[in-house]
C-alpha cells in the first residue's frame, strides 16, 4: 500500500529534524504569483560533484542550454529553444524505482519536448514498460504551464501550480520527498523554503532577483529561523563570532550551483526564456544570464572545468570550514559570515553583490528591448559573453579575504575517525579525526583488495583534532577504506568515490 502524505500535513508539523540530508531544493510558481507574471522555476543544487558548467547540447531535435557537470552531458536544469524548462530533485522514497534515469531521462526531455504537454506524453510513454527515475520534476514552457511531476518507475503524480483547486498558493515546493512517497527526507528545508516563499509572495514581489536573494542565500538554524549576514553574536561557544551552521540551511556547504528559469509572457519568443546560473556555491557565486541560442561562454563552460565555477569555490574553501561542533562534538559545516559580509561591510558580498545587480540590471534592459522589438542570435551570445566576464572578474577580485583568528580546538577527550564529507565524493573529500594523547598515528585508504592505495597521514601528532584533504581523483569509482591507527587503537571507514 502506498502511503500518502498529505500537502497540509507537511505544513502543520511543528518539529524540525537537527541533521538534514538530502540534496536540492526546488520550486516552481505560476504567472498569476510573481510580479512580472511570468511563471518561475528554480532549483539549489546539492551535490557531490563541485564542479559545474553552463553547456549548449546540439545533439537532440530541439537545442538547449543547461547546468551540467563538468565533462558530462546530463543537464540538471535547463531549457530549450521552444521555451520548455525542467530541473529535479531526488525523491528515493517513491516506489519501485531508482534514481540512475534522472539525468538521462531530462535529457530526453529537453530534447524532445516543446511544451509541459507533450513532457506529460513523455510519461505516459514511459510508464510502461517503465523508468529508472525516483524524481520530483519541475517544468515549465512557453505557454505559461507550471508543475511538478513526482515521478517514480511506472506512475507520475501532477501538481499543477495553475490549478487554484489543487494548488491555490500558485506554486509548487519540495526538497527531497515527494508526497506520494511518504518521505520527510530535508523537510526541514522544504518547511523552510515554504517560509521564504510564502512571504515574498504575500509582498507581491516573487521574481527570480528575490529568490536569489532570499532563498538561495538563506542561511538557518535547525528550527528555520533566519541568520543575518554577518551574523554579530557567537552562536557556538567557543567557535568565534560570525559562525553559523548551514545544515539545515538552503544554501548549504553541499551547494555546488543553483538556477532560476524565467518564462515568457505570451507573445514574446521562447528563445527569451532566461535561464539565470550561479555556478558554485550560491553564496559565493555571481547569477549570469543565458539564453538558448548558442555555444556558452568559455568562462563558464571550459575545456576541463568552468573558470567562472572554479573561482566561487575557491571563495567557497575560505568563506565556509568544517569544524567540531561544540553543541554535537561532531565535525559539521559552519559559514564565517564575516568573511562574506562584515560589519564594516567588508568581504565576498562587498566585491560580488553589487557587480551582480549590474549584470541583473544589464541583462533586464536587454531583455525589455529584445521582447519589444526583433533580436539577433549574436547578440544575444555577446551579451551572455560580456556579463560572463564581468562575473568573472569580480570574483577574481573577491578571493581574498581578510584572514580570521584561527579556530579554537576543543580538547580531545576520545580517539575516533569521522566519516569523511562529501562521500560519496569527487574528486576531492575530508576526513577529521580525534587523538585523546598524543602520538604515533597512521591514516591509510585502501581498495577492496586490502592494498593500500593513499596514506594521508603517518607522523606523530598531539592531543586534538584534525582534518586531512583526500584527493581521488586517480581512483576508480567504488568502495575504499580508510583505516586510523593510533596505538592500540583502529577504526575504519567507508569511502566510496563516485565519478
Amino acid at each position: 500500500m502506498l502511503l500518502c502524505w498529505p500537502v497540509d500535513r507537511l505544513s502543520e508539523e511543528s518539529d524540525f529534524f537537527t541533521e538534514e540530508s538530502g540534496e536540492c531544493t526546488i520550486g516552481v510558481a505560476s504567472g498569476t504569483v510573481t510580479s512580472d507574471g511570468r511563471p518561475l522555476l528554480w532549483k539549489t543544487r546539492d551535490s557531490t560533484p563541485p564542479d559545474n558548467e553552463v553547456c549548449f547540447e546540439t545533439s537532440y531535435a530541439y537545442k538547449f542550454v543547461a547546468v551540467m557537470n563538468a565533462g558530462d552531458t546530463l543537464p540538471w536544469m535547463g531549457v530549450n529553444e521552444r521555451g520548455f524548462a525542467i530541473l529535479n530533485s531526488n525523491s528515493t522514497d517513491l516506489p519501485a524505482a531508482n534514481s540512475d534515469e534522472n539525468g538521462p531521462y531530462m535529457r530526453l526531455a529537453l530534447g524532445t519536448c516543446a511544451t509541459a504537454a507533450d513532457f506529460e506524453h513523455l510519461l505516459d510513454r514511459t510508464n510502461d514498460p517503465g523508468r529508472l527515475t525516483q524524481a520530483n520534476f519541475a517544468v515549465i514552457d512557453s505557454t505559461g504551464a507550471a508543475a511538478i511531476y513526482e515521478t517514480a518507475a511506472c506512475r507520475y503524480w501532477k501538481f499543477d501550480a495553475n490549478n487554484p483547486q489543487q494548488t491555490p498558493e500558485g506554486y509548487v515546493l519540495r526538497a527531497n520527498f515527494a508526497v506520494k512517497g511518504g518521505g520527510t527526507t530535508g523537510i526541514g528545508r522544504h518547511r523552510r523554503t515554504c517560509a521564504i516563499i510564502s512571504n515574498i509572495v504575500s509582498q507581491g514581489q516573487l521574481n527570480y532577483r528575490t529568490i536569489l536573494r532570499e532563498q538561495m542565500r538563506d542561511f538557518a538554524d535547525t528550527s528555520g529561523n533566519p541568520f543575518p549576514v554577518p551574523f554579530p553574536h557567537q552562536a557556538y561557544p567557543p567557535l568565534p563570532e560570525g559562525y553559523i551552521r548551514t545544515s539545515s540551511s538552503i544554501c548549504r556547504f553541499g551547494s555546488v550551483s543553483g538556477a532560476i528559469i524565467e518564462g515568457v509572457s505570451p507573445g514574446e519568443s521562447a528563445l527569451l526564456t532566461t535561464l539565470w546560473a550561479v555556478l558554485g556555491q550560491p553564496a559565493t557565486g555571481i547569477s549570469v544570464p543565458y539564453w538558448p541560442v548558442g555555444k556558452t561562454p568559455s568562462l563558464a563552460d571550459g575545456e576541463i572545468t568552468a573558470p567562472l565555477c572554479d573561482l566561487a569555490n575557491k571563495i567557497k574553501s575560505i568563506v565556509f570550514v568544517q569544524a567540531v561542533d561544540p553543541t554535537t562534538g561532531q565535525f559539521t559545516e559552519f559559514v564565517d559570515s564575516y568573511k562574506l559580509l562584515d560589519q564594516e561591510r567588508h568581504g565576498v558580498w562587498a566585491h560580488t553583490l553589487p557587480v551582480e545587480g549590474a549584470i541583473l540590471d544589464t541583462a533586464e534592459e536587454a531583455l525589455g528591448r529584445w521582447r519589444t522589438t526583433s533580436v539577433s542570435v549574436e547578440e544575444m551570445l555577446y551579451t551572455e559573453r560580456v556579463l560572463t566576464r564581468r562575473a568573472y572578474d569580480a570574483l577574481k577580485e573577491a578571493t581574498a579575504p581578510e584572514p580570521r583568528t584561527e579556530l579554537p580546538r576543543p580538547n580531545a577527550e576520545k580517539f575516533s575517525l569521522d566519516q569523511n564529507y562529501p562521500n560519496p565524493f569527487n574528486p576531492r573529500t575530508e576526513i577529521g579525526f580525534t587523538l585523546a594523547v598524543g602520538g604515533s598515528v597512521s591514516l591509510k585508504v585502501y581498495n577492496t583488495l586490502g592494498q593500500e592505495v593513499a596514506t594521508l597521514v603517518n607522523e606523530t601528532r598531539p592531543a586534538g583534532v584534525f582534518t586531512v584533504q583526500f584527493d581521488g581523483g586517480s581512483l576508480a569509482s567504488g568502495l575504499y577504506f580508510c583505516r586510523m591507527q593510533a596505538g592500540s587503537f583502529v577504526q575504519t571507514k567507508k569511502l566510496v568515490v563516485l565519478k
